[in-house]
């Protein structure tokens, strides 16, 4: 019997032993087919530290900078490589331009200009050289521009299951990487100057509300600001504050600044945003107002609910205010049925009329006769 438990226990442990050795390799193979197959990298900025280039430069002087595009798989890759603007990304932060975007910044400084087609050999490695012209009118600031690289991953075949039905669905993914190149000119003597340009409001596919600003740098500078929105209604109650710390934010572009409303649902109504940003000592601000319409408010009410958002508890007035066509129905009916009533009442009083005459004539053709 105890040989029996012996032999029992060995082969427990030999498959938890194999259990532990299958979940290493699946986290090793995911871990490898999520991870990036190439690096990009400057020279300069490696020896130093940094993952960047950045250098004092001159009006009208011209710069060279060099890059390394590394393979890290066993398998050729294909890439294409581009200068680019830096641009924020969404509510700021390091981003930059798509290939098939005109540059309009930075980006136009660099030479050679356009997209290059790739190919690196298994474990290949490749410099590549860009050469910077500095205007000769260049204002004293920050400027930043960025060389991409870019990998399209196509999507494997969707599979099917034996009923013929697709079991999954696979989208191409792109791959994308930059580095960055800042190079400044007296920036102590910077222009700093922002701008609250636009707002919108919107919906989100789980109904709540979007808001945003198109924040802007209209100097030769970055700056990370920072701030806070206020939403209120009519009422001047507040509906939603937040307070922000933006990230990057580069001379001479426009950062989308996105905040949702949560858990709360904005009733029928005319809205008042308050906008403020505090950057380099100073403080700028501007208010917008929108407008919500029972139309929106009811579909945002029901995408909220389907979505376990919220759980909506109000008045009956505040159900009347999405549901306005009942208060309109409402009123046509009291209207019809006063005018029928008082359309009975008027041929009610014709005919007691009628009746009335008819019987005075009856009794005035009866005294007749009896004369």
């Amino acid at each position: 019997m105890k040989m029996v438990i012996k032999k029992v226990s060995k082969l427990v442990k030999l498959w938890m032993l194999l259990l532990v050795a299958a979940c290493w390799v699946s986290l090793a193979s995911v871990a490898s087919a999520d991870g990036s197959s190439f690096v990009l990298s400057p020279v300069k900025a490696v020896e130093e530290g940094r993952g960047y280039y950045k250098d004092t430069v001159q009006p009208g002087e011209e710069r060279e900078y060099t890059f390394y595009l590394r393979n890290t798989k066993e398998v050729p890759v294909q890439l294409k490589l581009y200068p680019a603007d830096a641009l924020p990304a969404q509510n700021g932060g390091r981003s930059f331009s798509e290939k098939e975007q005109k540059l309009r910044l930075v980006g136009k400084w660099l030479s050679p200009q356009g997209v290059q087609q790739i190919t690196l050999k298994a474990k290949e490695k490749k410099n590549f050289t860009f050469k910077v012209a500095i205007p000769e009118d260049i204002q004293p600031g920050q400027y930043v521009s960025v060389i991409a690289a870019e990998e399209l991953i196509k999507a494997e075949n969707s599979e099917t299951n034996a009923s013929g039905q697709q079991a999954s669905v696979a989208i191409d993914v792109v791959n994308r990487a930059g580095v960055q190149m800042v190079m400044e000119y007296l920036p102590d003597q910077a222009k700093h100057s922002m701008t609250i340009d636009h707002f919108n409001h919107d919906y989100i596919a789980s109904g709540n509300s979007r808001l945003t600003v198109l924040l802007s740098n209209t100097g030769t500078i970055l700056e990370k600001p920072k701030g806070k929105i206020i939403l209120r209604d009519s009422k001047r109650q507040v509906m939603f504050q937040q307070d922000y710390q933006a990230e990057s934010i580069y001379a001479g572009t426009t950062a989308d600044m996105v905040y949702l409303v949560n858990d709360k649902l904005l009733l029928p109504d005319t809205y008042e945003v308050y906008y403020e940003a505090t950057f380099s000592g100073q403080t700028i601000s501007r208010t917008f107002s929108f407008t919500v319409t029972p139309e929106q408010s009811q579909s945002s009410q029901y995408a909220l609910t389907e979505a376990g958002k919220i759980e909506i508890t109000q008045t009956f007035w505040d159900w009347l205010q999405l549901h306005i066509w009942v208060l309109i129905l409402i009123i046509v009916v009291i209207i019809l049925f006063i005018g029928v009533l008082f359309w009975l009442l008027l041929l009610l009083f014709k005919k007691k009329k009628e009746e009335k005459k008819q019987s005075e004539e009856a009794s005035a053709a009866h005294n007749d006769q009896t004369h």
